[in-house]
């Protein structure tokens, strides 16, 4: 009889600990998860910001004024004078602006 109450009273606190040990785990790895959350979110907003930051450096506006400082090149600022262009009857089109961001991009770095 000793052996059998033993036994249980072993088998009760095995399971309590286990309650408690998983429970702690669950918590644990929660906070974790939570962490892991917010610094992807953090991170997704550092990399929106660089996206807009390095657009606006890459757009046509900041281009044509550094190859007008530059390079004494003049583009009009309407688009009714820019003509696309056609390559090889692909689908894709591309500005006459396009073919001097190579000499743009120079000058930025």
């Amino acid at each position: 009889m000793n052996k059998k109450a033993i036994l249980f009273i072993l088998v009760v606190f095995i399971f309590i600990f286990s309650h408690y040990y998983n429970k702690h785990k669950i918590l644990d790895y929660a906070r974790q998860c939570n962490k892991l959350t917010d610094v992807y979110k953090s991170n997704k907003d550092i990399n929106l910001n660089l996206i807009t930051v390095n657009s606006n450096l890459g757009s046509r506006e900041r281009i044509q004024k550094l190859a007008y400082e530059e390079l004494g090149m003049f583009y009009s600022s309407d688009n009714a004078n820019v003509h696309n262009i056609r390559i090889n009857s692909r689908k894709e089109s591309f500005r006459l602006i396009d073919y001097i961001v190579p000499s743009a991009e120079a000058l930025i770095k």
